[in-house]
């Protein structure tokens, strides 16, 4: 006999639940406010694919940016000679000139 009480019981509370969800269902304020909830969800959406789109968009081009700068700057380094190479050429053009200036004491 406890057994049929918890089976009635179980039986009752899906009843209930079965009825507290119909009496929702069938709320047209309810209705109407998931239906807004939806349509503002939908244009929420919208707004972040733009959003996204636009982002999207804006990263490619400072992508494209930073090539182009990168690409400049390595141009840029290869152009230039480093510091220890301009102070060696810089010293074997002054012994070019000391030798230029030695030989030309001679000739006189």
């Amino acid at each position: 006999m406890a057994a049929d009480m918890d089976c009635r019981l179980e039986v009752d509370n899906v009843l209930s639940f079965a009825d507290d969800l119909m009496g929702v269902l069938r709320c047209s304020d309810d209705a109407d406010a998931n239906a807004q909830v939806t349509a503002a969800a939908r244009l929420l959406r919208t707004a972040c694919r733009s959003e996204s789109d636009h982002l999207e968009l804006q990263l490619k081009d400072y992508q494209q940016k930073l090539c182009s700068c990168k690409e400049k700057t390595d141009k840029a380094n290869a152009e230039t000679i480093a510091a220890d190479e301009l102070s060696v050429l810089q010293n074997r053009i002054e012994e070019n000139l000391q030798e230029e200036k030695q030989l030309r004491e001679e000739l006189r």
